[in-house]
């Protein structure tokens, strides 16, 4: 074998170990050839997320996360307010671009108790819009198990303080719980025929309550009153809807000429002329007072018979010698015209 042929073997043995190497580095690693679907996933806490962790679609591996990144101050373009601090980018293959949809949620999970963390997808409504490239969505961070098991342990810790020392309390509780749970057990078995009739009643009140809401739908909803209550009301409201507006448009007419009489009225010459009317109504008023006090006082002489009128009315010898008078002229009216 010449040397010549001996490298030709060597460097082809090398070749084919770069190539396994670097099928062996995309097979572990992920990497595929096929064009990718990036979106962007804001997230407060990525838990154990990594770079290249899968991400998946019911279970099924549809991507891979091709970076996490530390946004700090950032802003968000999906706000335009502070961005979370994580921001993940997920390359999923194009094949499966159009099943994520504009509602899709976006949450980090583990396969299984033990597995490894990936990125999950709830694909959305199939209605909506399919989520463009390189958009920016809000992830659901996974829970903290280490803040969980801290704060747990802050409790118990709290809870062994608080029982430390106290035990003889917390046995007198006890005890009279156990006491407590064990007269009221006593007492209802003395009473159980009162507890069973109580029961009964119960069982009945909830009878007679059934029969009555029965009646009542039948008498108040699913009745004939309520059918023409609800008629009537519409047929109302049509009135109302038929003659608000012409009712409106009268009410406007008469405020507009009501401001039209009030304008002219609060005229200069219209006031002159209001007060000198109201100066001669008063004027006229007093007179009419004066009159009427002058007539009362002439009627309040005559009652008392003063004065030549209150003499002939209210004298009642002048009124029987008047009355004979006209007596015997009607029995001899020849005196009239001769005189004894």
């Amino acid at each position: 074998m010449s040397e010549r042929s001996m490298e030709m073997k060597v460097g082809g043995l090398m070749a084919l170990s770069v190539v396994l190497l670097v099928g062996f580095v995309v097979m572990m690693g992920g990497l595929s050839l096929q064009p990718s679907h990036r979106i962007f996933v804001e997230f407060e806490n990525p838990g154990g997320l990594q770079s290249g962790s899968p991400v998946r679609i019911a279970g099924i591996r549809v991507g891979r996360v091709q970076a996490i990144e530390f946004r700090g101050d950032q802003i968000s373009p999906r706000t335009g307010q502070k961005a979370p601090p994580v921001r993940v980018v997920a390359a999923i293959d194009a094949n499966y671009k159009n099943v994520i949809h504009e509602d899709a949620v976006f949450f980090i999970t583990a396969q299984g108790v033990l597995g490894e963390m990936h990125l999950a997808i709830e694909p959305g409504t199939p209605s909506l819009p399919v989520l463009p490239s390189d958009a920016t969505v809000l992830g659901v961070s996974p829970p903290r198990i280490d803040q969980l098991l801290g704060e747990g342990y802050e409790l118990m810790h709290r809870a062994y303080e608080g029982a430390v020392g106290r035990e003889k309390q917390i046995g007198e509780t006890i005890d009279a719980l156990h006491q407590t749970l064990k007269g009221t057990a006593a007492l209802l078995g003395d009473r159980k025929e009162e507890v069973d009739l109580l029961l009964k009643r119960a069982d009945s009140i909830a009878a007679h309550s059934e029969e009555l809401l029965a009646a009542v739908r039948t008498q108040y909803v699913d009745g004939p009153r309520i059918e023409r209550i609800l008629t009537r009301l519409d047929n109302i409201t049509r009135v109302l809807d038929e003659n608000l507006e012409p009712m409106l448009k009268d009410t406007r007419t008469v405020l507009k000429d009501g401001s039209a009489v009030v304008s002219v009225l609060a005229e200069p010459e219209q006031l002159e002329t209001i007060r000198v009317a109201a100066k001669d109504t008063k004027a006229l008023l007093t007179t009419a007072k004066s009159v009427a006090n002058d007539a009362q006082s002439i009627v309040s002489e005559i009652k008392a018979g003063k004065g030549s009128a209150g003499a002939l009315l209210m004298d009642e010898a002048l009124y029987d010698d008047l009355q004979e008078l006209v007596r015997d002229l009607k029995q001899n009216p020849w005196k009239i015209l001769w005189k004894d």
